[in-house]
Order: structure tokens, then sequence, then C-alpha cells
């Protein structure tokens, strides 16, 4: 059984055949890369970080909104494949259903989805490989659909690394 099998079969999760590509490629760097200064969360990690999530929302008392409804918390579906030095993530959503594959922020503090700022991982990466190589904003489709979160440009130095990941203006 393979690495990827073993966590599926560990957290009962099935996971989207381009999330397991994504996992299955070597020597993938840590370095802040994602629009929002993401760093990709190692697959060897990620069970872990779902886990604390999980007991953090186990643990925090309810919350209720204004119609009297209980605050969404991290659910076991969903799963981190990037964290930001704030603590917030970037997270695949497991669920059945319209969003299944999408990928979301997870916000420490808000503790709800939102709108999906990808479809899917595959979307995530051709849009911020596009974004790269024209200098173009990323998140646009987000942001055509009402999301929250700025679109924006990262800067390639003439070594190739991303120096800077920015709100576009």
């Amino acid at each position: 059984m393979g690495r990827l099998d073993a966590v599926e079969a560990a957290l009962a999760v099935t996971l989207p055949a381009d999330v397991r590509g994504w996992w299955a490629l070597t020597n993938v760097s840590a370095d802040y890369w994602f629009p929002g200064s993401f760093a990709p969360v190692a697959l060897e990690e990620a069970p872990e970080t779902r886990e604390i999530w999980l007991l953090v929302a186990e643990q925090e008392e309810s919350l209720f909104d204004q119609n009297g409804e209980e605050e969404p918390r991290f659910l076991p579906e969903f799963m981190p494949i990037a964290m930001s030095p704030g603590g917030d993530g970037l997270v695949v959503d497991l669920r059945a259903g319209e969003h299944h594959g999408a990928i979301f922020l997870w916000d420490h503090e808000r503790w709800r989805l939102g709108v999906p700022l990808w479809d899917s991982m595959g979307s995530m990466l051709q849009d911020i490989a596009v974004a790269l190589e024209s200098q173009t904003p990323a998140l646009p489709r987000h942001a055509a659909l009402g999301g929250a979160e700025a679109a924006c440009v990262g800067k390639v130095n003439d070594s190739g690394d991303l120096t800077d990941v920015g709100a576009s203006g």
C-alpha cells in the first residue's frame, strides 16, 4: 500500500485524482508560493494538521449566528493542502456534492468556507501558472463569483524564485 492509499485508508476519505497527483509529486518545496502566502502542506503533515483543527473545533464552544443557527466548524471532510504563517489554510472539500474537490480558504477566526477559491487542485495550479507566467492576477474567477479574497499577483525574480505575493491594485 502506497503513502496516498495509507492516508486515505487511515482517514476514511477518498482524495480527488488531482489532489492525489499533487501529493504524488516529489521534491515539492514548502516555500510560500500560493496566493495569500500559503505554503504547501506535505502529505505526511496533512492528517496531523487536520486532526488538530478537528480537535480545536470540538473544544470550541458552540457559537450561533443571528438566526440562531450553529456556526460551522472544521469538518472531517476538509483536508488541508496549504498553510499560511497566520494559521489559516487552504482546504480541499471532500464532501459529496457541488463543491467536491474545490479549494477553499479556511480562516481560523471566521470558521466558514465562503466562495471556493478554485473548483479543483488542477484549476488552482493552472490559475497560479497563468498568473505567474503572464504577471496577471490569480483568483479572477473567485472574485467574479463574489468571493471575498482579493486577486493577487506573484513576482518571480531572475533566479525563478517567488519573491512577492500581493494583492493586485
